[in-house]
Formats: C-alpha cells, sequence, structure tokens
C-alpha cells in the first residue's frame, strides 16, 4: 500500500500527525486513560468500542474490527485512495513531498474532479462578489444574510446566460465531458454541445467532511420553477450520504453535544448566523441510515426542526426513515429491552422541534431571534413521543372505531421504540389515553415487531448489503500464534531472536502470516510504521488489535528461549521427513545415494531428540508469554 512512498517519509507524516485530534474531527471522544474512546463512525452502536491509541498513533474498533493508523482512518473515513490521503495529511503534518505524483486510475479520476469543481467554486464565488452579482447580493441583503456569513459558507452567482462556465473551462483547458460528469453541464437536447446546468441562480456550495465542494443547490430569484435546483449524484456525490454545513458544523457539534437538523440552505445559513452554528440541512431527502451515522460521530443528541405547518406528517415519515430496514434487522432487541437488560444497536436520541405556526428557521430567527429558536430547542421531545402524541389526537377517542384505530397505530408505533424506558413511559402514557391495559399494548407491538423484521429478511431488496463489518482477515487466530505475533510486534529483541527460525507455514491465520512477511520485510521500523506494508483492512484491524493489547513479558529471555527451540524442533521435523520420503523412493528406484540419506536421517533423529530433552526441563510449568500459567491455548510445543 506504500504506492511509491518512501517508508521514513510515511513514518514523519505518521509521527507528527496527532490521531486524536484527526479523529476527533468525525467522532466524540472521551479520555478513558492513556486512550480515547467514542462511538465507531464505521458501523452503528450503543456502547463505544472505537479506541484511539495517541502514542501509537493507531485506532481500533472493539466491535467491528476495523483498524489501522491516521492513513487507514482517513481512507476509510472519506473513501480516499492511500496516496491522497497521503497528500492531506502530508499538509497538514507540514511535511513536504518530494515530488508530485500523478494520480493514478480512479483515485486520478476522483481527484481530477474536486480540481474541477474548485475551479468552479472561483467562478461562482467570484460573479457573486464581481460586478454582475449585484441581483444577488441584494437578495441576500433583503433575506438579512451577513456578508462574512455568506462568505464562510463559499456562496456563489451562477450569471444568466447559457455558457458562462463552460466558457471559462474552456479558457482553462476543461474538456465538456469532464463537466458533465461533475454535474455542472447539460448535453443540448437539439444539436451537439452543452450548456450551464445552473443559470441565474445564487449557488449554495455542498461539501464533504474535508470542506471539499462536491456539488451545487441553486436558488432562483425569480418566479423560474424549479425554485431550487440541486447537482445530480456524481463519482463524488452521493445525495443520501452528504449532509449540508457539516463540514463548519462538526466542532460545534462536538462542543455542544449536539445536531441540529433544519431542511432549507437559509434556515441553516440563518442558523449559524445567530450562533447555532451547530446546524446543518438534510439537502431536501430523506434521512438515511448514512446521515444520520454522520451525525452520531459527533453528538449523542439531534434535534430535528420541522415548522408546525406539517411537524406531524413530516415527524412520522421521519420516524419511518429512522426504523427503516437497517433498524429493522435489529428489532428482535425490542422484546429484551422490555425486561430493561438491552438496548437496541442503533438506536438514534432524535427529538423533534416545533416551530410557531407560520414560520420556518429563517423567518423565526429574523422575526423573533436567537432566543425564541433556542426556546423551540429546549422543548424539544422524542420523536416516537410526538408520533404517538399526534397519533392520539388526530382519532376520536370517544367512539370505539377512533379508540381501535389509535390503539393500532400505538401498538405500531411502540413496535418501534428501543428503550425499556421510553417503551414503559409511552405504553402506560398511551393506555391512560386509550382505557387499555399496557401490557396488551406490549404484546401486539412485540408480533408486529416480529413480522416487520420477518418481511424485512424476506423482501429486502436485490443488491442491498447490510451495514459493512470488518472482517479480521479470516476466523479468529489460535491464542499461540496471537501470543507470538504479539511478543514480535512488541519486543524488539525477540524479532532479532525469533524471525531467522520462523516460516511463514509456521503461522496458520492467514492475516497472521500476512503481518509476519511486513514484520520480515521491515524488521527495525516501529510495529505501527507496518500499516502501510499491508493491503487490506482486516489486516491492519488485525494489527490494531495486537498494538493495543498492552502485554506483559516476564521472563522474556526463557520465552524467547522457548520458542526458538519449539520451532528449531519443527525444522528438524520437517527436513526429517523430507528425508524419510527420499530415502523411501530411493529404496524404490536403488539410488546410490540411499545410505547417505539414512546416516542424515539418524543424525537429524538424534539432534531433534537432544533439543527435545533440553526444552522440557525449562518449559515445564512456565507460562506463555504475557498469559497466565493457566491460560487456554497458551503456547505450547
Amino acid at each position: 500500500m506504500a504506492a511509491g512512498f518512501s517508508p521514513p517519509l510515511l513514518e514523519e507524516i505518521r509521527s507528527r500527525v496527532d490521531m486524536v485530534e484527526l479523529v476527533g474531527q468525525f467522532v466524540n471522544l472521551k479520555r478513558a486513560g492513556e486512550n480515547w474512546k467514542g462511538l465507531c463512525p464505521f458501523h452503528i452502536e450503543k456502547t463505544p468500542s472505537f479506541t484511539v491509541h495517541p502514542k501509537k498513533g493507531i485506532f481500533h474498533c472493539f466491535g467491528c474490527g476495523a483498524g489501522g493508523d491516521a492513513f487507514s482512518f482517513l481512507m476509510r473515513q472519506d473513501r480516499l485512495a492511500f496516496p491522497e490521503a497521503v497528500r492531506l495529511l502530508a499538509q497538514r503534518a507540514g511535511v513536504e513531498l518530494p515530488s508530485e505524483r500523478r494520480p493514478e486510475a480512479a483515485d486520478g479520476k476522483l481527484e481530477a474532479l474536486r480540481q474541477l469543481m474548485a475551479r468552479a467554486t472561483e467562478f461562482y464565488t467570484e460573479a457573486l462578489w464581481g460586478a454582475g452579482g449585484d441581483k444577488a447580493r441584494r437578495y441576500l441583503e433583503g433575506r438579512g444574510v451577513d456578508p462574512e456569513v455568506a462568505r464562510r459558507f463559499g456562496l456563489g452567482w451562477a450569471p444568466e446566460g447559457w455558457d458562462h462556465l463552460l466558457t471559462f473551462m474552456r479558457g482553462h483547458s476543461v474538456a465538456e465531458e469532464a463537466l458533465a460528469q461533475a454535474g455542472l453541464v447539460l448535453p443540448r437536447q437539439t444539436g451537439s454541445g452543452f450548456y450551464d446546468r445552473f443559470r441565474g441562480r445564487l449557488l449554495f456550495p455542498i461539501r464533504d467532511g474535508q470542506g471539499r465542494v462536491v456539488a451545487f443547490g441553486g436558488r432562483a430569484l425569480g418566479p423560474e420553477e424549479p425554485k431550487y435546483l440541486n447537482s445530480p449524484e456524481t463519482p463524488l456525490y452521493v445525495k443520501g450520504q452528504t449532509l449540508y454545513a457539516l463540514d463548519l458544523a462538526k466542532g460545534a457539534m462536538r462542543e455542544r453535544n449536539r445536531a441540529v437538523v433544519v431542511e432549507g440552505y437559509l434556515d441553516c445559513l440563518m442558523a449559524h448566523q445567530h450562533g447555532f452554528t451547530e446546524t446543518v440541512a438534510a439537502l431536501g431527502t430523506a434521512f438515511t441510515p448514512a446521515q444520520l451515522a454522520l451525525l452520531q460521530r459527533h453528538a449523542d443528541e439531534i434535534v430535528a426542526v420541522f415548522d408546525a405547518d406539517a411537524a406531524g406528517q413530516k415527524a412520522a415519515a421521519r420516524l419511518e426513515e429512522l426504523t427503516g430496514e437497517a433498524a429493522d434487522i435489529r428489532s428482535l432487541g425490542w422484546s429484551v429491552a422490555r425486561t430493561g437488560g438491552f438496548v437496541r444497536a442503533g438506536h438514534y436520541p432524535v427529538k423533534v422541534a416545533v416551530l410557531p405556526e407560520g414560520h420556518d428557521p429563517d423567518s423565526l430567527l429574523r422575526a423573533l431571534g436567537a432566543e425564541a429558536f433556542r426556546s423551540r430547542l429546549d422543548a424539544a421531545r422524542s420523536i416516537l413521543s410526538f408520533v404517538m402524541a399526534q397519533a392520539l389526537a388526530e382519532e376520536d377517542l370517544a367512539s370505539s372505531r377512533g379508540r381501535a384505530t389509535a390503539h393500532a397505530r400505538v401498538a405500531l408505533i411502540l413496535s418501534k421504540v428501543p428503550g425499556a424506558e421510553e417503551a414503559t413511559a409511552l405504553a402506560r402514557q398511551a393506555a391512560r389515553e386509550l382505557g387499555a391495559d399496557a401490557t396488551q399494548l406490549w404484546i401486539e407491538a412485540q408480533q408486529l415487531g416480529r413480522a416487520r423484521l420477518a418481511q424485512g429478511r424476506g423482501e429486502r431488496a436485490p443488491g442491498r448489503a447490510a451495514l459493512p463489518t470488518v472482517s479480521a482477515a479470516g476466523p479468529p487466530p489460535s491464542l499461540a500464534e496471537r501470543d507470538l505475533l504479539a511478543l514480535l510486534l512488541g519486543v524488539a529483541e525477540a524479532r532479532s531472536a525469533l524471525l531467522p527460525g520462523i516460516e511463514e507455514e509456521d503461522i496458520a491465520h492467514p492475516g497472521l502470516r500476512r503481518l509476519l512477511e511486513a514484520l520480515r520485510g521491515a524488521p527495525d521500523s516501529p510495529a505501527e510504521a507496518l500499516m502501510a506494508m499491508l493491503e487490506s483492512d482486516g489486516e491492519r484491524g488485525l494489527l490494531a488489535s495486537l498494538l493495543l493489547e498492552e502485554r506483559q513479558w516476564p521472563d522474556l529471555q526463557q520465552q524467547i528461549s522457548q520458542l526458538q527451540r519449539r520451532y528449531e524442533i519443527r525444522r528438524r521435523k520437517k527436513r526429517i521427513r523430507l528425508v524419510t520420503q527420499a530415502i523411501v523412493e530411493a529404496q524404490a528406484t536403488g539410488d546410490p545415494s540411499l545410505p547417505q540419506l539414512e546416516t542424515e536421517l539418524g543424525r537429524l533423529q538424534r539432534e531433534a531428540q537432544e533439543v527435545r530433552e533440553l526444552s522440557l526441563a525449562p518449559a515445564a510449568g512456565q507460562p506463555a508469554p504475557g498469559r497466565p500459567a493457566s491460560a487456554p491455548g497458551s503456547m505450547t510445543p
């Protein structure tokens, strides 16, 4: 994976990167001894199992097995190729790369698109603040947008006309096909050629987690339809995996441990302008598990802001999104949660904040100020509680038919409750209003939950996979092999003494065998530096898990001697098998070398016996390296 970068260069970059600071941009980390822990950004979990070891510069998740160093983290987090991760971290660490490499293959195509989008952003930004952008600037002034906020968000202006961007890009030798791939131009319906996608619109750049522009949202300033025109999905931009202003909001999210989600670009801008800098916008899409996972990396609480006109309808729809397929496959945990001993994985504490009648966040902030918005956020309630209250309010509880309908709706809502405490409170609340038995509501909800689970299994869309996890390079290794690799990784003296006598075929586990190969190739390098030599996420995760084990090695010299003798015996046994087979073949063919082979066999057998006898006395009763003597699976000859 080194991709042409020298090991000393990679080690210099790695040593200068603060892993806690790097990972902390995406994960809400808390100190746990000399390590830091948080919720894993690579799979959905309730209890933190993601660990960062700042001194070693590595991370590891004990839940899904993901692990690695700073390069590995950035590659997984932002879907980068290794060379791009090296360039970004080198820039961050102030390390000058010896020469610019031309990006290769897919990495080069993505990087070319990013550069193209950056150039388009410059064009649109200059157009907004230049002489031709007065119409857009007047609109922003009329909406109360502070120029400093507009610049912070990188707003731009697409001039009216068919080919302003095209002409600009031609001047920089950018191909029209590349612009089309980036979603910036459209093919003409008659004749050949292309024309600008965005014309006469105020542009809101959409950035990824690294602050790089990947798409645009364009607002018409007149009666044009549609009012909002967004970029299509491209190799850089997947709508359901992006949140507007996340790059600007993630710091405040971690600081306040809260994420505020609004619907519109201007809603988001005005929230930031009034001090609610933990705010993002959902880009006009249904919430997806990927978007929720992005938020969960930075905050424990999510507040979705709805206007009063359609709050109930939107909250109910959002509830369906939150408990869609990804959550359904875990709904078996519902009944267990009733005992108070289990909380379903994937639970997000999402709340609903409802605005006053006739207001959205933009208008409320401009009309009534930050305090009015803050009071609505502080009054936010659980999305499940809100939807259930709406369901009860919409039915005629004075009639038997209305109570029956409400009963069914409440049972459906309860089937989606993730925790025992909230389930109990909601069931009791509903039972009081319905005049029903809370236990009966639970039973019906369990039945619905099981039905939803079965349906989710039977009707999974083709090609839709479950949330990915990282395999630790095959089945779990034996404790003996794991102990051996931990010793080699942790003790330089053990490397120099043992590596010459251990062959790859001595290690059965494929992941550990690959670690041994990498270690043999760089025996003098820090163990963390092996990350760049490993090809798969599973191998890097396995290495990270071994490096996080704080082993003690009592009687180190004796343990090394035992292992040396053990692998010496293995080598001799292997040679004995080969010589024995050669003797059998020589006897069958009358080979004249038979006496010499028999002599060699006798010598090998005597030497093997001598080594075995030497190994038995000191080995008896000794513990396996780093483990107590009674540990099952410890290293034995």
